[in-house]
Protein backbone atom coordinates (compact mmCIF):
# COMPACT_ATOMS: atom_id res chain seq x y z
CA UNK A 1 0.00 0.00 0.00
CA UNK A 2 1.26 3.49 -0.83
CA UNK A 3 1.76 5.82 2.17
CA UNK A 4 -0.06 9.20 2.45
CA UNK A 5 3.23 11.05 2.24
CA UNK A 6 3.97 9.46 -1.10
CA UNK A 7 0.50 10.41 -2.34
CA UNK A 8 1.02 14.03 -1.27
CA UNK A 9 4.34 14.17 -3.07
CA UNK A 10 2.63 12.75 -6.14
CA UNK A 11 -0.07 15.43 -6.06
CA UNK A 12 2.50 18.17 -5.41
CA UNK A 13 4.48 16.97 -8.39
CA UNK A 14 1.37 17.08 -10.62
CA UNK A 15 0.65 20.62 -9.33
CA UNK A 16 4.18 21.73 -10.28
CA UNK A 17 3.82 20.13 -13.72
CA UNK A 18 0.46 21.88 -14.32
CA UNK A 19 2.15 25.23 -13.75
CA UNK A 20 4.68 24.66 -16.55
CA UNK A 21 2.18 23.32 -19.10
CA UNK A 22 0.35 25.67 -21.41
CA UNK A 23 -3.18 25.13 -22.70
CA UNK A 24 -1.76 23.98 -26.03
CA UNK A 25 0.56 21.53 -24.26
CA UNK A 26 -2.45 20.07 -22.41
CA UNK A 27 -4.49 19.70 -25.60
CA UNK A 28 -1.49 18.01 -27.37
CA UNK A 29 -1.13 15.53 -24.48
CA UNK A 30 -4.88 14.79 -24.55
CA UNK A 31 -4.64 14.14 -28.29
CA UNK A 32 -1.89 11.53 -27.73
CA UNK A 33 -4.16 9.52 -25.42
CA UNK A 34 -6.34 7.34 -27.62
CA UNK A 35 -8.27 6.08 -24.56
CA UNK A 36 -9.84 9.57 -24.10
CA UNK A 37 -12.86 10.01 -26.36
CA UNK A 38 -12.81 12.89 -28.87
CA UNK A 39 -15.75 14.58 -27.08
CA UNK A 40 -13.92 14.47 -23.77
CA UNK A 41 -10.76 15.86 -25.37
CA UNK A 42 -12.66 19.01 -26.43
CA UNK A 43 -13.62 19.59 -22.81
CA UNK A 44 -10.05 19.37 -21.46
CA UNK A 45 -8.65 22.91 -21.17
CA UNK A 46 -6.16 22.65 -18.27
CA UNK A 47 -3.71 20.19 -16.74
CA UNK A 48 -5.96 19.19 -13.86
CA UNK A 49 -8.68 18.01 -16.25
CA UNK A 50 -6.03 16.10 -18.23
CA UNK A 51 -4.65 14.38 -15.12
CA UNK A 52 -8.19 13.45 -13.99
CA UNK A 53 -8.95 11.93 -17.43
CA UNK A 54 -5.71 9.93 -17.38
CA UNK A 55 -6.38 8.66 -13.84
CA UNK A 56 -9.95 7.63 -14.78
CA UNK A 57 -8.48 5.51 -17.61
CA UNK A 58 -5.87 4.00 -15.22
CA UNK A 59 -3.02 5.62 -17.15
CA UNK A 60 -1.72 7.77 -14.31
CA UNK A 61 -1.25 7.15 -10.59
CA UNK A 62 1.41 7.44 -7.94
CA UNK A 63 2.76 4.07 -9.24
CA UNK A 64 2.11 4.69 -12.95
CA UNK A 65 3.96 7.67 -14.35
CA UNK A 66 5.89 6.12 -17.24
CA UNK A 67 3.17 6.74 -19.87
CA UNK A 68 2.96 10.43 -19.08
CA UNK A 69 6.76 10.69 -19.01
CA UNK A 70 6.95 9.15 -22.52
CA UNK A 71 4.39 11.63 -23.87
CA UNK A 72 6.19 14.60 -22.28
CA UNK A 73 9.49 13.45 -23.81
CA UNK A 74 7.81 12.95 -27.19
CA UNK A 75 6.49 16.56 -27.11
CA UNK A 76 9.87 17.73 -25.81
CA UNK A 77 8.34 19.18 -22.66
CA UNK A 78 11.57 18.60 -20.79
CA UNK A 79 10.81 20.68 -17.67
CA UNK A 80 7.60 18.82 -16.91
CA UNK A 81 9.25 15.48 -17.77
CA UNK A 82 12.13 16.26 -15.40
CA UNK A 83 9.76 16.96 -12.49
CA UNK A 84 7.95 13.62 -13.02
CA UNK A 85 11.21 11.65 -13.42
CA UNK A 86 12.54 13.14 -10.18
CA UNK A 87 9.39 11.97 -8.41
CA UNK A 88 9.82 8.49 -9.87
CA UNK A 89 13.45 8.29 -8.87
CA UNK A 90 12.91 9.57 -5.36
CA UNK A 91 9.61 8.14 -4.19
CA UNK A 92 8.40 5.41 -6.54
CA UNK A 93 11.62 3.35 -6.70
CA UNK A 94 11.97 3.52 -2.90
CA UNK A 95 8.39 2.33 -2.46
CA UNK A 96 9.03 -0.65 -4.75
CA UNK A 97 11.82 -2.09 -2.57
CA UNK A 98 10.72 -5.58 -1.46
CA UNK A 99 11.23 -6.77 2.11
CA UNK A 100 12.11 -10.34 3.10
CA UNK A 101 9.07 -12.12 4.68
CA UNK A 102 11.39 -14.09 7.00
CA UNK A 103 13.70 -11.19 7.90
CA UNK A 104 11.62 -7.97 7.86
CA UNK A 105 14.61 -5.75 8.44
CA UNK A 106 16.29 -7.05 5.29
CA UNK A 107 15.56 -6.25 1.65
CA UNK A 108 15.62 -8.71 -1.24
CA UNK A 109 19.06 -8.24 -2.76
CA UNK A 110 19.76 -11.70 -4.25
CA UNK A 111 18.06 -14.33 -6.41
CA UNK A 112 18.44 -18.13 -5.97
CA UNK A 113 18.55 -19.80 -9.37
CA UNK A 114 18.18 -23.27 -7.84
CA UNK A 115 15.04 -22.41 -5.82
CA UNK A 116 13.83 -19.72 -8.28
CA UNK A 117 13.12 -17.14 -5.55
CA UNK A 118 14.32 -13.77 -4.24
CA UNK A 119 16.30 -13.88 -0.99
CA UNK A 120 17.90 -11.46 1.46
CA UNK A 121 21.49 -11.59 2.81
CA UNK A 122 20.33 -13.51 5.89
CA UNK A 123 18.69 -16.16 3.66
CA UNK A 124 21.94 -16.42 1.71
CA UNK A 125 23.77 -17.55 4.84
CA UNK A 126 21.03 -19.81 6.19
CA UNK A 127 18.68 -21.68 3.84
CA UNK A 128 20.60 -20.96 0.64
CA UNK A 129 24.24 -21.46 1.65
CA UNK A 130 26.81 -23.45 -0.40
CA UNK A 131 26.06 -26.59 1.61
CA UNK A 132 22.59 -26.71 0.05
CA UNK A 133 24.28 -26.44 -3.39
CA UNK A 134 22.13 -23.41 -4.26
CA UNK A 135 23.30 -21.12 -7.05
CA UNK A 136 22.75 -17.46 -6.01
CA UNK A 137 23.22 -14.22 -7.95
CA UNK A 138 22.53 -10.53 -7.16
CA UNK A 139 19.25 -9.04 -8.32
CA UNK A 140 21.25 -6.52 -10.33
CA UNK A 141 22.72 -9.43 -12.31
CA UNK A 142 19.35 -10.83 -13.35
CA UNK A 143 19.30 -8.85 -16.55
CA UNK A 144 22.72 -10.25 -17.45
CA UNK A 145 21.51 -13.76 -16.62
CA UNK A 146 18.37 -13.26 -18.68
CA UNK A 147 20.49 -12.04 -21.57
CA UNK A 148 22.85 -14.99 -21.17
CA UNK A 149 20.04 -17.56 -20.99
CA UNK A 150 18.27 -15.82 -23.84
CA UNK A 151 21.41 -16.17 -25.93
CA UNK A 152 21.71 -19.81 -24.89
CA UNK A 153 18.07 -20.33 -25.80
CA UNK A 154 18.68 -18.83 -29.21
CA UNK A 155 21.66 -21.13 -29.71
CA UNK A 156 19.63 -24.17 -28.56
CA UNK A 157 16.83 -23.20 -30.95
CA UNK A 158 19.33 -22.81 -33.80
CA UNK A 159 20.92 -26.18 -32.94
CA UNK A 160 17.48 -27.83 -32.77
CA UNK A 161 16.55 -26.29 -36.11
CA UNK A 162 19.81 -27.61 -37.58
CA UNK A 163 19.13 -31.09 -36.18
CA UNK A 164 15.56 -30.96 -37.44
CA UNK A 165 16.77 -29.97 -40.89
CA UNK A 166 19.41 -32.72 -40.84
CA UNK A 167 16.78 -35.25 -39.74
CA UNK A 168 14.48 -34.17 -42.55
CA UNK A 169 17.32 -34.44 -45.07
CA UNK A 170 18.32 -37.86 -43.68
CA UNK A 171 14.68 -38.98 -43.79
CA UNK A 172 14.46 -37.90 -47.42
CA UNK A 173 17.75 -39.65 -48.25
CA UNK A 174 16.55 -42.80 -46.47
CA UNK A 175 13.23 -42.63 -48.30
CA UNK A 176 15.01 -42.22 -51.64
CA UNK A 177 17.48 -45.01 -50.76
CA UNK A 178 14.68 -47.38 -49.77
CA UNK A 179 12.85 -46.57 -52.98
CA UNK A 180 15.99 -47.23 -55.01
CA UNK A 181 16.63 -50.44 -53.07
CA UNK A 182 13.13 -51.70 -53.82
CA UNK A 183 13.53 -50.69 -57.44
CA UNK A 184 16.88 -52.48 -57.67
CA UNK A 185 15.39 -55.51 -55.91
CA UNK A 186 12.56 -55.68 -58.43
CA UNK A 187 15.03 -55.35 -61.28
CA UNK A 188 17.21 -58.08 -59.77
CA UNK A 189 14.17 -60.31 -59.28
CA UNK A 190 13.16 -59.84 -62.90
CA UNK A 191 16.73 -60.45 -64.06
CA UNK A 192 17.06 -63.57 -61.91
CA UNK A 193 13.62 -64.75 -63.01
CA UNK A 194 14.46 -64.52 -66.70
CA UNK A 195 17.90 -66.02 -66.09
CA UNK A 196 16.41 -68.91 -64.15
CA UNK A 197 13.68 -69.23 -66.74
CA UNK A 198 16.33 -69.36 -69.45
CA UNK A 199 18.29 -71.95 -67.47
CA UNK A 200 15.12 -73.93 -66.85
CA UNK A 201 14.25 -73.84 -70.56
CA UNK A 202 17.78 -74.95 -71.45
CA UNK A 203 17.62 -77.66 -68.83
CA UNK A 204 14.24 -78.73 -70.18
CA UNK A 205 15.64 -78.89 -73.73
CA UNK A 206 18.70 -80.83 -72.62
CA UNK A 207 16.68 -83.29 -70.58
CA UNK A 208 14.10 -83.67 -73.33
CA UNK A 209 16.85 -84.37 -75.86
CA UNK A 210 18.41 -86.84 -73.45
CA UNK A 211 15.06 -88.55 -72.95
CA UNK A 212 14.59 -88.64 -76.73
CA UNK A 213 18.04 -90.18 -77.14
CA UNK A 214 17.27 -92.59 -74.36
CA UNK A 215 14.00 -93.49 -76.05
CA UNK A 216 15.80 -94.28 -79.32
CA UNK A 217 18.35 -96.34 -77.42
CA UNK A 218 15.61 -98.13 -75.48
CA UNK A 219 13.66 -98.87 -78.66
CA UNK A 220 16.80 -100.25 -80.28
CA UNK A 221 17.43 -102.41 -77.23
CA UNK A 222 13.79 -103.57 -77.21
CA UNK A 223 14.10 -104.54 -80.90
CA UNK A 224 17.24 -106.48 -80.12
CA UNK A 225 15.47 -108.17 -77.20
CA UNK A 226 12.43 -109.12 -79.27
CA UNK A 227 14.76 -110.35 -82.01
CA UNK A 228 16.38 -112.69 -79.47
CA UNK A 229 12.93 -113.91 -78.47
CA UNK A 230 12.00 -114.48 -82.13
CA UNK A 231 15.18 -116.47 -82.67
CA UNK A 232 14.27 -118.57 -79.65
CA UNK A 233 10.77 -119.15 -81.06
CA UNK A 234 12.20 -120.23 -84.42
CA UNK A 235 14.61 -122.61 -82.73
CA UNK A 236 11.84 -124.05 -80.61
CA UNK A 237 9.68 -124.55 -83.71
CA UNK A 238 12.51 -126.33 -85.49
CA UNK A 239 13.17 -128.60 -82.55
CA UNK A 240 9.48 -129.36 -82.30
CA UNK A 241 9.60 -130.71 -85.84
CA UNK A 242 12.52 -132.94 -84.89
CA UNK A 243 10.51 -134.25 -81.98
CA UNK A 244 7.85 -135.58 -84.37
CA UNK A 245 10.36 -137.76 -86.23
CA UNK A 246 10.92 -141.37 -85.35
CA UNK A 247 13.31 -142.28 -82.64
CA UNK A 248 15.57 -143.93 -85.19
CA UNK A 249 17.26 -140.81 -86.43
CA UNK A 250 20.60 -140.19 -87.96
CA UNK A 251 23.63 -138.86 -86.19
CA UNK A 252 23.08 -135.58 -88.01
CA UNK A 253 19.71 -135.18 -86.35
CA UNK A 254 21.26 -135.95 -82.94
CA UNK A 255 23.93 -133.34 -83.49
CA UNK A 256 21.29 -130.80 -84.55
CA UNK A 257 19.26 -131.47 -81.40
CA UNK A 258 22.28 -131.05 -79.13
CA UNK A 259 23.25 -127.77 -80.77
CA UNK A 260 19.64 -126.57 -80.52
CA UNK A 261 19.55 -127.34 -76.81
CA UNK A 262 22.75 -125.37 -76.27
CA UNK A 263 21.35 -122.47 -78.22
CA UNK A 264 18.06 -122.56 -76.26
CA UNK A 265 20.00 -122.57 -72.99
CA UNK A 266 22.06 -119.56 -74.10
CA UNK A 267 18.96 -117.67 -75.24
CA UNK A 268 17.19 -118.50 -71.97
CA UNK A 269 20.10 -117.07 -69.98
CA UNK A 270 19.96 -113.90 -72.03
CA UNK A 271 16.21 -113.60 -71.47
CA UNK A 272 16.65 -114.17 -67.74
CA UNK A 273 19.19 -111.33 -67.66
CA UNK A 274 16.77 -109.10 -69.63
CA UNK A 275 14.02 -109.93 -67.17
CA UNK A 276 16.21 -109.01 -64.21
CA UNK A 277 17.15 -105.73 -65.90
CA UNK A 278 13.48 -104.94 -66.50
CA UNK A 279 12.73 -105.43 -62.81
CA UNK A 280 15.30 -102.74 -61.79
CA UNK A 281 13.59 -99.34 -61.36
CA UNK A 282 15.25 -96.73 -63.64
CA UNK A 283 16.08 -94.13 -60.96
CA UNK A 284 19.15 -92.53 -62.53
CA UNK A 285 17.56 -90.64 -65.41
CA UNK A 286 17.26 -87.11 -63.99
CA UNK A 287 19.96 -86.79 -61.34
CA UNK A 288 23.22 -87.39 -63.08
CA UNK A 289 24.25 -84.26 -65.00
CA UNK A 290 22.48 -81.36 -63.32
CA UNK A 291 24.58 -78.35 -62.27
CA UNK A 292 25.31 -77.88 -58.56
CA UNK A 293 23.67 -74.43 -58.38
CA UNK A 294 20.72 -75.16 -56.16
CA UNK A 295 18.48 -76.54 -58.90
CA UNK A 296 20.01 -79.95 -58.25
CA UNK A 297 18.51 -80.29 -54.79
CA UNK A 298 15.07 -78.98 -55.69
CA UNK A 299 14.67 -81.10 -58.82
CA UNK A 300 15.72 -84.33 -57.15
CA UNK A 301 13.85 -83.49 -53.90
CA UNK A 302 16.97 -84.36 -51.95
CA UNK A 303 18.50 -82.80 -48.84
CA UNK A 304 22.15 -81.76 -48.51
CA UNK A 305 23.45 -83.29 -45.27
CA UNK A 306 26.96 -81.85 -45.37
CA UNK A 307 30.42 -82.10 -46.91
CA UNK A 308 33.86 -83.45 -46.09
CA UNK A 309 37.30 -82.97 -47.66
CA UNK A 310 38.93 -85.95 -49.36
CA UNK A 311 41.95 -83.79 -50.09
CA UNK A 312 42.75 -80.26 -51.17
CA UNK A 313 41.21 -80.80 -54.61
CA UNK A 314 38.20 -82.96 -53.70
CA UNK A 315 35.10 -82.31 -51.61
CA UNK A 316 32.45 -84.96 -51.00
CA UNK A 317 28.80 -83.81 -50.70
CA UNK A 318 26.31 -86.13 -48.98
CA UNK A 319 22.62 -86.00 -49.99
CA UNK A 320 19.59 -87.72 -48.54
CA UNK A 321 17.84 -89.17 -51.62
CA UNK A 322 15.96 -91.95 -49.89
CA UNK A 323 12.56 -90.63 -51.05
CA UNK A 324 13.51 -90.42 -54.72
CA UNK A 325 16.30 -92.92 -55.27
CA UNK A 326 16.12 -95.09 -52.18
CA UNK A 327 19.50 -94.19 -50.73
CA UNK A 328 22.22 -91.73 -49.79
CA UNK A 329 23.91 -90.02 -52.73
CA UNK A 330 27.62 -89.10 -52.60
CA UNK A 331 28.90 -86.53 -55.13
CA UNK A 332 32.61 -85.69 -55.34
CA UNK A 333 33.39 -82.19 -56.68
CA UNK A 334 36.25 -79.72 -56.89
CA UNK A 335 35.83 -77.23 -53.96
CA UNK A 336 37.35 -74.48 -56.10
CA UNK A 337 34.72 -75.05 -58.83
CA UNK A 338 31.72 -77.07 -57.66
CA UNK A 339 30.50 -77.46 -61.25
CA UNK A 340 33.46 -79.81 -61.78
CA UNK A 341 32.18 -83.24 -60.77
CA UNK A 342 34.58 -86.17 -60.39
CA UNK A 343 32.15 -88.98 -59.61
CA UNK A 344 29.00 -89.94 -57.72
CA UNK A 345 27.80 -92.98 -55.85
CA UNK A 346 24.31 -93.95 -54.69
CA UNK A 347 24.26 -96.17 -51.61
CA UNK A 348 20.92 -97.97 -51.19
CA UNK A 349 19.50 -97.59 -47.67
CA UNK A 350 16.54 -99.61 -46.36
CA UNK A 351 15.94 -97.26 -43.42
CA UNK A 352 13.86 -94.36 -44.78
CA UNK A 353 12.67 -92.87 -41.46
CA UNK A 354 15.64 -92.06 -39.24
CA UNK A 355 17.80 -88.98 -39.93
CA UNK A 356 21.02 -89.11 -41.95
CA UNK A 357 24.06 -87.61 -40.18
CA UNK A 358 27.68 -87.41 -41.33
CA UNK A 359 31.16 -86.63 -40.08
CA UNK A 360 32.71 -83.38 -41.32
CA UNK A 361 36.18 -84.97 -41.00
CA UNK A 362 37.37 -88.17 -42.69
CA UNK A 363 39.17 -91.07 -41.00
CA UNK A 364 42.69 -91.82 -42.21
CA UNK A 365 43.70 -95.47 -42.10
CA UNK A 366 44.72 -98.22 -44.51
CA UNK A 367 46.67 -95.54 -46.51
CA UNK A 368 43.54 -93.64 -47.46
CA UNK A 369 40.75 -91.28 -46.43
CA UNK A 370 37.38 -92.76 -45.45
CA UNK A 371 34.23 -90.59 -45.08
CA UNK A 372 31.53 -91.59 -42.57
CA UNK A 373 27.77 -91.22 -42.36
CA UNK A 374 25.12 -92.86 -40.18
CA UNK A 375 21.44 -93.75 -40.45
CA UNK A 376 19.43 -95.13 -37.54
CA UNK A 377 21.68 -97.55 -35.62
CA UNK A 378 24.15 -98.11 -38.49
CA UNK A 379 27.42 -96.39 -39.34
CA UNK A 380 28.48 -96.49 -43.00
CA UNK A 381 32.19 -96.28 -43.92
CA UNK A 382 32.98 -95.22 -47.50
CA UNK A 383 36.03 -96.83 -49.14
CA UNK A 384 36.98 -94.70 -52.17
CA UNK A 385 39.39 -95.83 -54.89
CA UNK A 386 42.59 -93.80 -55.22
CA UNK A 387 43.99 -93.15 -58.67
CA UNK A 388 47.18 -91.11 -58.41
CA UNK A 389 46.51 -87.91 -56.51
CA UNK A 390 42.70 -88.20 -56.75
CA UNK A 391 39.92 -90.58 -55.72
CA UNK A 392 38.03 -91.55 -58.87
CA UNK A 393 35.28 -93.86 -57.57
CA UNK A 394 33.91 -95.84 -54.62
CA UNK A 395 35.19 -99.38 -54.16
CA UNK A 396 32.59 -100.23 -51.52
CA UNK A 397 30.64 -98.95 -48.55
CA UNK A 398 30.78 -101.08 -45.41
CA UNK A 399 28.11 -100.91 -42.71
CA UNK A 400 28.57 -101.33 -38.98
CA UNK A 401 25.49 -101.91 -36.81
CA UNK A 402 25.83 -100.38 -33.33
CA UNK A 403 23.91 -102.73 -31.05
CA UNK A 404 24.06 -100.27 -28.13
CA UNK A 405 21.54 -98.03 -29.96
CA UNK A 406 18.12 -99.21 -28.66
CA UNK A 407 15.17 -99.85 -30.93
CA UNK A 408 13.24 -96.64 -31.55
CA UNK A 409 16.38 -94.54 -31.12
CA UNK A 410 18.98 -93.39 -33.64
CA UNK A 411 22.46 -91.97 -34.02
CA UNK A 412 22.37 -88.16 -33.74
CA UNK A 413 25.99 -87.50 -34.67
CA UNK A 414 29.01 -89.41 -35.97
CA UNK A 415 32.48 -87.91 -35.82
CA UNK A 416 35.94 -88.98 -36.96
CA UNK A 417 39.21 -87.47 -35.81
CA UNK A 418 42.21 -86.77 -38.00
CA UNK A 419 45.01 -84.84 -36.38
CA UNK A 420 47.67 -85.90 -38.90
CA UNK A 421 48.34 -88.63 -41.43
CA UNK A 422 48.93 -91.10 -38.60
CA UNK A 423 46.37 -93.96 -38.87
CA UNK A 424 43.36 -93.37 -36.66
CA UNK A 425 40.45 -95.72 -37.33
CA UNK A 426 38.26 -94.67 -34.36
CA UNK A 427 35.07 -92.65 -34.42
CA UNK A 428 32.51 -91.51 -31.86
CA UNK A 429 28.72 -91.39 -31.94
CA UNK A 430 25.93 -89.91 -29.86
CA UNK A 431 22.37 -91.20 -29.74
CA UNK A 432 18.90 -89.82 -29.11
CA UNK A 433 18.29 -92.08 -26.09
CA UNK A 434 20.88 -90.97 -23.52
CA UNK A 435 23.56 -88.44 -22.55
CA UNK A 436 26.49 -90.67 -23.47
CA UNK A 437 28.93 -90.47 -26.36
CA UNK A 438 30.60 -93.74 -27.41
CA UNK A 439 33.85 -94.46 -29.23
CA UNK A 440 34.34 -97.44 -31.61
CA UNK A 441 36.88 -98.58 -34.19
CA UNK A 442 36.12 -99.73 -37.73
CA UNK A 443 35.92 -103.37 -36.61
CA UNK A 444 33.03 -102.49 -34.27
CA UNK A 445 34.91 -102.81 -31.00
CA UNK A 446 33.67 -100.45 -28.29
CA UNK A 447 36.60 -98.39 -26.97
CA UNK A 448 35.02 -96.17 -24.30
CA UNK A 449 31.82 -94.50 -23.09
CA UNK A 450 31.75 -90.86 -21.93
CA UNK A 451 28.77 -89.86 -19.75
CA UNK A 452 27.83 -86.18 -20.23
CA UNK A 453 24.63 -86.01 -18.16
CA UNK A 454 26.21 -83.77 -15.51
CA UNK A 455 27.34 -81.22 -18.10
CA UNK A 456 24.94 -81.31 -21.08
CA UNK A 457 21.31 -80.63 -20.22
CA UNK A 458 19.96 -82.03 -23.49
CA UNK A 459 20.21 -85.77 -24.16
CA UNK A 460 19.97 -85.02 -27.88
CA UNK A 461 23.58 -84.17 -28.69
CA UNK A 462 23.78 -82.40 -32.05
CA UNK A 463 27.49 -82.29 -32.88
CA UNK A 464 30.73 -83.51 -31.29
CA UNK A 465 34.39 -82.79 -32.04
CA UNK A 466 37.26 -84.29 -30.10
CA UNK A 467 41.00 -84.41 -29.65
CA UNK A 468 42.28 -87.34 -27.61
CA UNK A 469 40.59 -86.86 -24.22
CA UNK A 470 39.11 -83.42 -24.93
CA UNK A 471 35.52 -83.34 -26.25
CA UNK A 472 33.52 -80.33 -27.52
CA UNK A 473 29.78 -80.98 -27.46
CA UNK A 474 26.86 -79.09 -29.03
CA UNK A 475 23.40 -79.87 -27.64
CA UNK A 476 20.25 -79.03 -29.58
CA UNK A 477 18.99 -76.68 -26.86
CA UNK A 478 22.37 -75.16 -25.92
CA UNK A 479 23.66 -71.72 -26.90
CA UNK A 480 27.23 -72.62 -25.94
CA UNK A 481 29.66 -75.44 -26.70
CA UNK A 482 30.62 -77.51 -23.66
CA UNK A 483 34.22 -78.75 -23.25
CA UNK A 484 34.66 -82.03 -21.36
CA UNK A 485 37.92 -83.64 -20.24
CA UNK A 486 37.57 -87.47 -20.25
CA UNK A 487 41.03 -88.38 -18.96
CA UNK A 488 40.04 -91.09 -16.48
CA UNK A 489 37.30 -88.98 -14.89
CA UNK A 490 34.75 -86.77 -16.64
CA UNK A 491 34.79 -83.05 -15.87
CA UNK A 492 33.85 -79.85 -17.63
CA UNK A 493 36.97 -77.88 -18.48
CA UNK A 494 35.59 -74.90 -20.33
CA UNK A 495 32.86 -73.38 -22.48
CA UNK A 496 33.05 -71.97 -25.99
CA UNK A 497 30.88 -68.88 -25.62
CA UNK A 498 30.23 -65.94 -27.92
CA UNK A 499 30.87 -62.40 -26.63
CA UNK A 500 27.72 -60.62 -25.42
CA UNK A 501 27.79 -58.38 -28.52
CA UNK A 502 27.25 -61.48 -30.69
CA UNK A 503 24.49 -63.08 -28.63
CA UNK A 504 21.42 -64.62 -30.27
CA UNK A 505 23.31 -67.14 -32.44
CA UNK A 506 23.35 -70.93 -32.09
CA UNK A 507 26.32 -73.26 -32.77
CA UNK A 508 25.62 -75.88 -35.47
CA UNK A 509 29.05 -77.23 -36.43
CA UNK A 510 32.51 -77.55 -34.85
CA UNK A 511 35.99 -78.67 -35.93
CA UNK A 512 39.25 -79.30 -34.09
CA UNK A 513 42.08 -78.15 -36.38
CA UNK A 514 44.97 -79.55 -34.37
CA UNK A 515 45.58 -76.27 -32.53
CA UNK A 516 42.22 -74.53 -32.21
CA UNK A 517 38.44 -74.93 -32.28
CA UNK A 518 36.40 -73.56 -35.18
CA UNK A 519 32.68 -73.17 -34.48
CA UNK A 520 29.99 -72.28 -37.05
CA UNK A 521 27.19 -70.13 -35.54
CA UNK A 522 23.89 -69.22 -37.22
CA UNK A 523 21.17 -66.87 -35.97
CA UNK A 524 17.48 -67.70 -35.92
CA UNK A 525 14.78 -65.81 -37.84
CA UNK A 526 14.25 -64.90 -41.49
CA UNK A 527 17.47 -62.88 -41.84
CA UNK A 528 20.18 -65.46 -41.20
CA UNK A 529 23.49 -64.21 -39.81
CA UNK A 530 26.40 -66.65 -39.52
CA UNK A 531 29.95 -66.55 -38.20
CA UNK A 532 32.95 -68.90 -38.08
CA UNK A 533 34.61 -68.25 -34.71
CA UNK A 534 38.11 -69.20 -33.54
CA UNK A 535 38.66 -70.38 -29.94
CA UNK A 536 41.77 -71.49 -28.12
CA UNK A 537 42.07 -75.09 -26.94
CA UNK A 538 40.96 -74.03 -23.45
CA UNK A 539 37.90 -72.18 -24.77
CA UNK A 540 38.94 -68.49 -24.91
CA UNK A 541 37.37 -66.49 -27.72
CA UNK A 542 39.97 -65.26 -30.24
CA UNK A 543 38.32 -63.79 -33.35
CA UNK A 544 35.86 -64.26 -36.21
CA UNK A 545 37.39 -65.82 -39.36
CA UNK A 546 34.42 -65.55 -41.74
CA UNK A 547 30.88 -64.18 -41.54
CA UNK A 548 27.87 -63.25 -43.61
CA UNK A 549 24.14 -62.51 -43.70
CA UNK A 550 21.40 -63.77 -46.02
CA UNK A 551 17.61 -63.86 -46.15
CA UNK A 552 17.81 -66.71 -48.68
CA UNK A 553 17.87 -70.11 -46.96
CA UNK A 554 19.91 -71.60 -49.82
CA UNK A 555 22.75 -69.09 -49.23
CA UNK A 556 23.28 -70.17 -45.61
CA UNK A 557 26.04 -72.62 -44.53
CA UNK A 558 24.96 -76.09 -43.40
CA UNK A 559 28.41 -77.56 -42.74
CA UNK A 560 32.01 -76.60 -41.97
CA UNK A 561 34.99 -78.78 -42.88
CA UNK A 562 38.72 -78.30 -43.36
CA UNK A 563 41.83 -79.42 -45.18
CA UNK A 564 45.22 -78.22 -43.95
CA UNK A 565 44.88 -74.52 -43.10
CA UNK A 566 41.88 -74.03 -45.38
CA UNK A 567 38.35 -74.08 -44.02
CA UNK A 568 35.30 -74.73 -46.20
CA UNK A 569 31.69 -73.75 -45.67
CA UNK A 570 29.15 -75.66 -47.77
CA UNK A 571 25.98 -73.65 -48.42
CA UNK A 572 22.55 -75.23 -48.77
CA UNK A 573 22.74 -74.72 -52.55
CA UNK A 574 26.05 -76.72 -52.61
CA UNK A 575 28.16 -73.62 -53.30
CA UNK A 576 31.38 -73.51 -51.26
CA UNK A 577 33.07 -70.63 -49.38
CA UNK A 578 36.69 -71.00 -48.30
CA UNK A 579 38.67 -69.14 -45.65
CA UNK A 580 42.20 -69.40 -44.23
CA UNK A 581 42.97 -69.89 -40.55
Amino acid sequence: MTSSSNTSQFRLTLLRISKVLTKENVQDLAFLCEDISPARREQITNARELFAALQSNDLLSERKVNVLIDWLDELRLSEASKLLKEYRARYQDAASVERCPDHEDQTMQNFCLSCVSKICPNCLHSAHNPKTKCEVIKLSEISDQVSKHHQNLIQEIQAAETISLSAKNFWKEKKDALGKTRQDARATINKDFFLRLENAEKLKRDLTQEVDRKEVSDQKQLLEDIHEIQILDIELERLAKLKKKKTETSSHDLQEIIEGMKKIKSLRNQLDQQYENLKVKPVDLLYRKLPNDGAFCSITDSTLIGSVHLGRAQLLHTFNERKTSGGVLLICVDPRDTSTEYWRHLEKIDNHDDPVVMSNLVMYYDSGYHPLFAVGNTVFIVHPHRNGALYDSVISVSSLVINEVPEGSWITSVTAHRLSRSPHDAFIISTSCDHSIREYNVSGSALRVIDTRDFVRSNDIYRVAYYRNLFAIIGRTLDDVILIDADGTFKQCGTLRLPSTMSGMLPINIIWTGAQWLVLYISEGVEKEWKVVHYKETGEFVKVYDEGTSSNETDVPVCATRCGNTGCLTLANTNVRTFQY
